[in-house]
């Protein structure tokens, strides 16, 4: 049976660099000519395929055999075309002429006075989606091409695959792969916009839920940014209703939460969600989506399984252990405690009024 592993939009760009060969020069090619690629599944061997988020294959690579939070390696065929734009109608991969010299600007593009563009000559620029919301991206593109600048767009790769000074070198690598012979690279501030996404996140029973909801109204109260809450449960009802409690479902539930959080913080508002997200992964995936447009904060409620246990007026815990129901978080099915979360708060030692006057104190600004 072919294993499948469904990439984050990071993981797709990472793909498409390793496919366009943009990767050769660092240590995300094997010797034969395989990518490498991080997987959060059980152990895998033999053809994997890629597929985006929407469940698309993309690719399938061999693999020798892989574990949870190993690198995917092997050679690699692309089943489907895809790709971001290099310049217009020229995709990665394309057979497209080096520049002589480009410049790679790691974040937003400089003001017109900065004086870096003053030894710039005649070199083409390289503008990267690097993280930046669609409206950055777009008018820093605009801006450069206004200004009689060469602009190729690349995807930029894995953050979350290598530290920063590792990714500022592949970025370069890949784009001196791709564009240019010679490589200058600017690292600019990225600007991302005034929209938030809050995720609370906690076992069944922690009091997030009742958090939440509070939040939600302290900050229609002393915010003038619109505030939208999505409770799990009710997200259950109307954007999940048809899924059940697998991983694959989980992480699919926590995934539209995540998008629709998103999309509130590009338009400039709060998002308040109170799912309980087990897994490390779909609160990685649901950060670098609302990074990518906004702020985000995760805040664990820590409560602990035996006071979350005694709170349960729905008897779920006790029908859980008697199992009577399967792949219960805390019971049958594990909770990943955070280790990125900016606040953590107990609430069965902490009051839901003093945890979101702490939520608020802590707020990104």
């Amino acid at each position: 049976m072919t294993a499948r592993v469904t990439l984050s939009p990071a993981g797709v760009a990472e793909l498409e660099l390793v496919l366009a060969g943009g990767l050769g020069s660092v240590a995300y090619a094997s010797e034969d000519g395989g990518g490498r690629l991080r997987t959060s599944e059980a152990l895998v061997s033999g053809t994997v395929e890629l597929l985006d988020q929407e469940g698309t294959p993309l690719a399938a690579v061999e693999v020798d055999g892989a574990a949870a939070g190993e690198w995917l390696v092997g050679p690699v065929t692309q089943l489907r075309p895809f790709g971001h734009q290099l310049h217009r109608d020229r995709r990665i991969g394309a057979q497209t002429s080096h520049a002589p010299r480009a410049v790679v600007v790691l974040g937003d593009l400089p003001g017109e006075d900065d004086p870096r563009w003053n030894s710039l000559d005649q070199r083409p620029l390289v503008v990267l989606d690097t993280g930046h919301y669609a409206e950055a991206l777009s008018r820093d593109v605009r801006r450069a091409l206004a200004a009689g600048y060469d602009v190729r767009v690349l995807p930029a790769p894995d953050a979350a695959l290598r530290p920063r000074g590792d990714w500022s070198d592949a970025v370069a690598a890949a784009a001196h792969a791709l564009v240019a012979d010679e490589v200058e690279v600017w690292d600019t501030e990225r600007a991302v916009g005034d929209g938030l996404v809050i995720l609370l996140t906690g076992l069944s029973g922690s009091g997030k839920s009742t958090i939440a909801k509070l939040l939600a109204e302290r900050l229609g109260e002393v915010d003038d940014r619109t505030v939208t809450l999505l409770d799990g449960d009710e997200v259950r009802l109307i954007l999940s209703s048809k899924l059940g409690f697998s991983r694959e479902d989980r992480l699919m539930n926590v995934r539209r939460i995540g998008w629709v959080a998103a999309l509130i913080a590009k338009h400039g508002g709060i998002a308040v969600c109170a799912p309980i997200a087990p897994y490390a992964e779909m609160r990685a995936e649901m950060r670098e989506r609302a990074e990518n447009v906004g702020r985000f904060m995760l805040v664990h409620v820590s409560t602990p399984l035996e006071v979350c246990e005694a709170r349960d007026r729905k008897g779920l815990y006790a029908k859980a252990r008697a199992g009577e129901i399967p792949q219960f978080t805390g019971i049958s099915d594990p909770y990943e405690t955070p280790t990125d979360a900016d606040l953590a708060i107990d609430a069965s030692v902490v009051s839901p009024e003093d945890a979101v006057d702490q939520i608020v104190a802590a707020l990104p600004r």
